[in-house]
């Protein structure tokens, strides 16, 4: 690096003359700044400071500006950023320590942030045939992950990436498909602890080489940020999501179990599918209704309830709302002309709100159950449009919505939408545009109401709108099942803390449409999936397998234990932008240790799951990451960073892992819907190791959609400190929100206590030897508190 820096100051030197500079406030020690050159070939580089920790880069043609931001929420530029000069060379420094030099004559950009962590490009260029090419090097080695939904590989080393949406029915590991998916971003992350974001959304591919080459479509200049993670996953995905935006706290209800079927047919079969769960002893918070609400697959783009089906849907609705149960409806992006969708097309087709053809005439459209057209959703009326329709059919009473087919799946390349783009420029984006229609309605319309969007197309930013995507039309196999950790992880990362899965597979085999075993395995991994929601084309419900009811329904059970913890991961992902899924080396400074491991993941921080994939298996290998990790089945085992074992798991048994010092809270008592869920009672198990450990759970109201934004909302706070004379366990909470208790029962579960304690005290009090229990068979003391909660709380085991 040094050699090639030398080289560029003295070429500089001799032929700065022709060099232009224009530095913003360029003096040493400024506050504000962005460097701005222009190259003797007439090509200018822009290099702005987004933040301590974000460098925006640009380079334009002559007669060129910068577009708008797609990829960025952050405006302005960074306070405390330092520009100087020298012949030929502008340096840009941040308080995050990001340093960007550029050199005047060819336009060339260095960026470091710390030792090994470095990207450099020299200019941008363009093809022949139009398409603009930007390559970036880079320093330090390491893997990369992100691109959206990638399902063919984690790490993507080595990759060509397409960025063009697609949808892959009935997809399995190793189908090469599956490199290409249903959202895809043009950004990637490193395990060096950085990430770079093209701020685009035009066709493209991305190949993951040295250098890293990003070729476009778009017509437009392309910038580029670079983001600086603090040598970690963990630091860079919440740089990143500063950028793209965080994702708004989730209803409540999300993260319960949802039943989804292609599809309910009659108001009578979703009432049944309801009882019968709750007959079978099933919590249920949500049911998804898939095409036949609106009457059958030819009545697409009606948006009204079919009245023979549904005579009573708003009824329904409200009954099913005091069961606890969401109703989640589908819509798609076309409106057919062969059925009941006719009405709707011509009064679309009329006001010019469809995707149009060369002509100017509504863009014909084919797709498998009909032809019509396409929602241009770029088209300001038509947005209005969807929106008044959306919010009419919210107020009837449904509870989220479901985005289908919005890669979009069909979208002919003859089609130019409202803002002059063509379909392989404005492809990508209709998904977020879609979404974004569904956002903004909740927020002028129902403003205290949680949104839940289902969507499966889309690109950088989806997650701003309350989106949670699955992974598409799964193939229901062992194969379809293999993929699913590698497409969450590397979501995740993209910004997508919420993509799941269809449970128990979507596409059914007709030579095996029937499989109890795979059913119960993919519940499993269902179980730590940030949704929980069945869905087939057939027998997609847990009573559907009775054989197996003694490990199903227990599982879905445990599912509501979880939920404190589990929206304490929600909390973590809407104001630090953390995946709930996480990859091993998601706390590991580039080692390259965990770098490809595709079928174990991390659940938040303390929590390792390694899901049972393959068919017939009654033991998988584990790999454990940095740490001490305890069996959650067998407390008494421990397992270091870096050990590999083969771990028994029988068709009943997830193999879990918890982090040594953790403290685990869960809700310990029988819920039929979220709406059950209590902030005044928790088990807390902590698996106490020697040395101190904490854990922050999150609690609010549970429906409020401004709890951070007002900071009402309680942090609880859990501190151990265990060593060879005794456990301490100190308890804080900070912050309150309307409804919180005074008083809370917590039941402390402490393991790994291999002999009697002598004493227990409470705030400095003794504990009756009754009043506390001890089990020598697991090593586990069992002691109920009542906490009053705006006073600390303070146990000692001796």
């Amino acid at each position: 690096m040094k050699f090639i820096w030398s080289a560029r100051v003295m070429g500089a030197l001799a032929f700065m003359v022709s060099a232009h500079f224009a530095v913003t406030e360029a003096s040493a020690g400024n506050t504000r700044g962005s460097i701005d050159i222009t190259t003797p070939s007439g090509r200018s580089v822009v290099v702005d400071a987004v933040s301590d920790n974000i460098i925006k880069v640009t380079n334009l043609a002559p007669g060129e500006t910068i577009p708008a931001s797609t990829a960025s929420l952050i405006t302005g530029r960074a306070e405390g950023t330092d520009i100087t000069t020298a012949p030929g060379i502008a340096l840009l420094t941040t308080r995050g320590g990001i340093v960007v030099r550029v050199d005047s004559i060819s336009g060339a950009v260095d960026i470091s942030a710390g030792r090994n962590k470095a990207v450099s490009d020299n200019g941008l260029r363009t093809s022949a045939g139009g398409r603009q090419s930007l390559s970036l090097s880079t320093m330090g080695g390491g893997s990369f992950y992100g691109a959206g939904e990638r399902g063919h590989s984690f790490n993507l080393a080595g990759d060509t990436l397409v960025m063009y949406n697609r949808q892959n029915y009935g997809y399995t590991a190793g189908d090469p498909r599956i490199r290409q998916m249903n959202i895809t971003m043009p950004l990637f992350i490193s395990s060096n602890g950085y990430s770079v974001v093209f701020d685009d959304f035009a066709a493209a591919e991305m190949v993951m080489s040295n250098p890293i080459v990003y070729t476009s479509e778009s017509r437009s200049p392309i910038s580029y940020y670079f983001i600086n993670g603090a040598g970690t996953l963990a630091d860079a995905t919440r740089q990143l999501s500063s950028l793209t935006g965080r994702q708004d706290l989730p209803p409540f209800w999300s993260l319960g179990y949802i039943t989804s079927k292609y599809g309910y047919r009659t108001q009578d079969e979703t009432v049944g599918v309801v009882d019968t769960l709750k007959r079978a002893g099933y919590p249920v918070d949500g049911i998804v209704l898939d095409l036949y609400w609106y009457g059958k697959e030819q009545d697409m783009g009606r948006l009204a309830w079919d009245p023979v089906q549904w005579p009573d849907h708003k009824k329904m609705l409200a009954d099913l709302k005091k069961e606890g149960v969401n109703t989640v409806i589908i819509s798609q992006p076309y409106i057919l002309r062969n059925s009941n969708g006719l009405a709707n097309y011509n009064e679309l087709a009329a006001k010019g709100l469809l995707l149009k053809d060369s002509t100017g005439n509504p863009q014909e459209v084919t797709i498998w159950v009909g032809e019509g057209g396409m929602f241009d959703m770029a088209n300001p009326e038509t947005r209005r449009w969807l929106s008044d329709r959306y919010r009419q059919l919210t107020l009837e009473g449904v509870g989220g919505w479901w985005g289908d087919l919005g890669e979009p799946e069909v979208h002919p390349e003859t089609g130019i939408h409202a803002n002059g783009l063509s379909t392989r420029e404005y492809h990508n984006l209709y998904g977020n545009d879609w979404s974004q229609v569904i956002y903004d309605m909740f927020k002028k319309d129902f403003p205290d109401t949680r949104l839940m969007t289902m969507m499966r197309g889309g690109t950088t930013g989806l997650q701003r709108y309350s989106v949670f995507p699955w992974s598409t039309d799964v193939s229901r196999s062992w194969g379809g099942l293999q993929p699913q950790v590698t497409i969450m992880l590397n979501s995740g990362l993209s910004g997508l803390g919420y993509m799941s899965h269809d449970v128990g597979g979507f596409a059914i085999d007709e030579n095996n449409p029937y499989d109890p075993e795979l059913y119960v395995r993919w519940l499993q991994l269902g179980l730590f999936s940030p949704v929980l929601r069945t869905h087939a084309q057939s027998t997609a419900e847990p009573y559907k397998y009775p054989a197996q009811q003694d490990i199903i329904l227990p599982l879905i059970r445990e599912r509501y234990r979880w939920l404190p913890y589990n929206y304490t991961l929600a909390y973590e992902n809407a104001s630090q932008g953390q995946p709930l899924v996480r990859p091993l080396n998601f706390y590991s400074a580039g080692s390259g240790k965990y770098d490809d491991v595709t079928d174990e993941y991390l659940w938040g921080r303390d929590i390792l799951v390694a899901p049972v994939m393959k068919q017939g298996a009654t033991e998988r290998q584990v790999i454990f990451p940095d740490g001490l990790w305890v069996d959650y089945s067998k407390p008494s085992k421990f397992y270091n960073g870096g050990d590999t074992i083969t771990y028994p798991a029988p068709l009943d048994v997830l193999p879990l892992f918890v982090r040594a010092g953790a403290f685990i809270p869960q809700a310990d008592y029988k819920m039929e819907s979220t709406g059950d869920y209590r902030t005044d009672t928790y088990t807390v198990t902590y698996y106490p190791y020697l040395g101190e450990s904490e854990y922050q759970m999150f609690e609010d109201d549970r429906t409020s959609t401004a709890s951070l934004a007002d900071n009402t909302y309680s942090i609880i706070t859990f501190r151990g400190d265990a060593s060879v004379e005794g456990i301490n366990i100190d308890v804080t909470a900070k912050g309150t929100y309307h409804g919180a208790p005074d008083m809370k029962k917590l039941t402390f579960k402490i393991h790994l206590i291999d002999v009697k304690p002598s004493e227990i005290t409470i705030d400095g009090k003794t504990l009756s030897k009754k009043a506390w229990k001890y089990d020598p068979s697991t090593s586990t003391v069992s002691i109920p508190v009542k906490w009053t909660v705006a006073a600390p709380l303070h146990i000692e085991i001796h």
